[in-house]
């Protein structure tokens, strides 16, 4: 994988070439393996294809050379964007450059790149409107905000459910479900205690999920609904300010893929962001939320806990690998900061127990 690292003029260049858009500030934005910038830009442009200059800027995304080496990659993203655009939800939609074209691979200094043997590969650059609000990893999650950000991954789902876009269909994400034993490739990293914790769940993998996946519905999924690409606006009622999760970003690791497996990583997710009471009740908050939009068979509520497991071990694991290669990036850190003492908790209890808890949790929001 090879990252992008583009500097702030390099960047600026780029919007100005492809663009047309004169950029008067520019701000990085946090990204585990590609480059964002949340650019303003001035209402004076060369781009026919742009009418009116959003004054909440735009956000520049530069990705990295895997992703933008796969054939559709950035057509079947922009795609799922413009449709769930058109069916309500608040989500980025794609700017057209000078070319009338919603992307383009160019070269683009990369991490670690050796500069004696500069690489041909290049990068996908796409500009997309700016949604203003903040992420949820700003904010103390109330149980409310899991309940909404559960809410939201379901109306995202109905949403897709008459979308049709081949090329997800076959698409390759590294982070998906059926890639979960490619972790054995990185655990090296680990000390030896933390390694024991992935090997003991990767030795459950073949009975619980892959015996189990031909059986899990499937559908377009988001695939890393966290808490750094759902965002949160203050909204003004009779009744006072309210807080309201309504923003989708990030659409890199949109593929068809199973629902349980999106829910369990907004499962896994939420009780890294949760402060209030025992961290095992913020999965019940989140999946209350979402099965007030959609419902879940037996198996799939089975295989949640496991599927958590699985994404704390990608997480975990694949941040300690990428930090040791990019040091300078402490957000590759940031789920390891209380991520293993929760993923230790989720491990000690039973799947019957869990269950047992999130139902009494979602009984509890029927009652209000």
């Amino acid at each position: 994988l090879s990252k992008p690292n583009a500097s702030e003029d390099f960047a600026e260049k780029l919007v100005q070439k492809l663009y047309g858009l004169e950029v008067l500030t520019m701000k990085r934005m946090n990204s585990y393996d590609d480059q964002n910038f949340h650019i303003q830009v001035s209402q004076a442009h060369s781009n026919n294809y742009i009418k009116s200059v959003s004054e909440d800027g735009y956000t520049l995304k530069i990705t990295n050379t895997e992703k933008s080496a796969i054939a559709g990659h950035f057509d079947a993203m922009h795609a799922t964007m413009l449709h769930l655009h058109s069916k309500g939800l608040r989500v980025p939609i794609p700017l057209k450059n000078l070319s009338g074209n919603t992307w383009s691979l160019e070269k683009v200094p990369l991490l670690n790149e050796d500069e004696n043997e500069k690489s041909e590969k290049c990068c996908g650059i796409h500009v997309l409107t700016f949604l203003p609000g903040v992420p949820l990893s700003t904010i103390n999650c109330s149980n409310d905000i899991l309940y909404q950000w559960g809410i939201l991954m379901g109306k995202y789902h109905n949403a897709t459910q008459d979308f049709v876009c081949p090329g997800l269909r076959d698409k390759y994400v590294f982070w998906n479900l059926e890639n979960i034993p490619k972790i054995k490739d990185y655990v090296h990293v680990l000390p030896a205690d933390k390694k024991k914790i992935v090997d003991s769940i990767l030795d459950r993998y073949p009975e619980e999920i892959e015996k189990n996946a031909p059986h899990f519905p499937r559908g377009i999924i988001h695939g890393d609904f966290n808490e750094n690409n759902v965002l949160i606006q203050k909204r003004h009622s009779e009744s006072g300010t309210i807080l309201s999760v309504d923003g989708v970003l990030d659409f890199e690791d949109i593929h068809e893929g199973t629902y349980v497996w999106d829910v369990g990583v907004m499962m896994m997710y939420a009780m890294i962001v949760y402060t209030e009471e025992n961290v095992l009740c913020a999965p019940g908050h989140v999946l209350a939320g979402y099965l007030t939009e959609r419902k879940f068979n037996s198996l799939e509520l089975n295989s949640l806990k496991m599927c958590i497991e699985c994404r704390f071990c990608q997480s975990l694991v694949y941040g300690a690998y990428s930090y040791s290669r990019d040091p300078q990036n402490e957000y590759l850190l940031e789920t390891s900061k209380t991520g293993w003492d929760k993923l230790k908790s989720l491990t000690s209890e039973k799947n019957e127990d869990l269950l047992q808890r999130w139902k009494n949790i979602a009984d509890s929001w029927i009652k209000k």
